[in-house]
């Protein structure tokens, strides 16, 4: 059995993504929230969201940004130890 068929390797592999996935889906929510709901540069005017819902959507996008980032940091910097 060569290395690339080894499932040790490859259960190796797959957790290395899963940082870098983290981080990404981390930073696409915290730059749509940014875009929609908070106004950056000026893209998205109106959400088309009632206030109440706006700041629902607006802090879930924030707290699953969070999560996914600090997340993501930390599974990195734990795996590469």
């Amino acid at each position: 059995m060569s290395d690339a068929d080894d499932p040790r390797n490859m259960s190796s592999d797959a957790s290395a993504r899963v940082p870098h996935l983290l981080i990404s889906i981390g930073g696409l929510a915290l730059v749509s929230q940014s875009v929609v709901f908070e106004g950056a540069f000026g893209l998205v005017t109106d959400p088309g969201v009632s206030g109440g819902l706006r700041d629902v959507l607006s802090g879930g996008l924030l707290l699953v940004s969070t999560i996914c980032l600090f997340g993501g940091v930390y599974l990195q910097i734990r795996t590469s130890r």
